[in-house]
């Protein structure tokens, strides 16, 4: 009984604290607000993909921006994320979010630290049809020496093109895809080789970065590849999976070729399933 005594204090004292907490949160949200400058992140999308931005807000004055967290049971430091989303569509589309470079809660002033890019195809009405690549812009005070500036027009362009990588899934026993978008030069140019190619992204200066307008246009690549290197082998008819070695799942030497599923189909070669 005297345990109990002595621990219901502590559990009464973790209760009071928690109700405070939630009664001041709702106080404070009344106070949201973003801050007056901002830029713009426009562009165009493929048929079949969305876009999600998630801007990061990170404060200026931590000691202002203490929070109580009930599952560690002490203040943390507040960061807020705002997120911006498009929704699936059958036909290329546009898109634009307006983002703030500054964001308060009562007196915790917080500023724009990045924004997360995640870009989400589907090749399928299933679920486990859709895949997503990420990329990211970073704000830095001023920019880096050596990234690119905006246009006299206050816009810089990003371009992106995204690759659906096929392969068999062990967990389907059929054919699936994964989506890998990368960066491209100017005249949309991937790099040949797969392993150098950069996600999507850039890095701005928050000091030039009010009423600009940053636009991300995606393509997709046309011409899909394998998911990894020497499983598949490309024949005339098209790619036909292989079965792989004892030591390793690339093909063997010479290939044995193996069938697989797509659909309801069993199928020899991808894309076109029969040869």
């Amino acid at each position: 009984m005297k345990k109990l005594l002595l621990l219901l204090p502590l559990v009464l004292l973790t209760a009071c604290n928690a109700t405070g907490s939630m009664v001041k949160e709702s106080a404070l949200s009344l106070t949201e607000r973003e801050g007056r400058e901002s830029f713009t992140l426009a562009g165009k999308l493929p048929a079949n993909f969305l876009i999600q931005a998630t801007a990061q807000f990170n404060p200026l004055n931590p000691e202002r921006c203490q929070v109580y967290n009930m599952g560690l049971g002490h203040n943390v430091t507040r960061d807020t994320r705002t997120q911006y989303r498009t929704e699936f569509q059958d036909e290329p589309s546009s898109f634009s979010f307006d983002i703030p470079l500054t964001y308060h809660i009562g007196l915790c002033d917080m500023e724009l630290g990045g924004v997360g890019l995640l870009i989400r195809g589907r090749y399928g009405e299933a679920s486990w049809q859709h895949h997503r690549s990420t990329g990211g812009i970073g704000i830095a005070d001023t920019r880096p020496a050596g990234a690119p500036e905006f246009a006299s027009n206050g816009t810089q362009t990003l371009r992106g093109i995204c690759t659906w990588l096929f392969q068999i899934s062990k967990l389907r026993l059929e054919l699936s895809k994964v989506l890998s978008c990368s960066e491209t030069d100017e005249s949309w140019k991937l790099d040949p080789d797969f392993v150098k190619r950069r996600s999507i992204g850039t890095t701005l200066g928050r000091d030039e970065l009010a009423g600009k307008t940053v636009v991300l246009n995606l393509r997709v690549n046309p011409k899909e590849e394998p998911s990894m290197h020497r499983r598949w082998i490309q024949t005339e008819a098209g790619w036909k999976p292989c079965t792989g070695t004892e030591q390793s799942g690339r093909c063997q030497s010479p290939p044995v070729f193996k069938p697989f599923k797509m659909g309801e189909q069993k199928c020899t070669v991808y894309p076109a399933c029969k040869e």
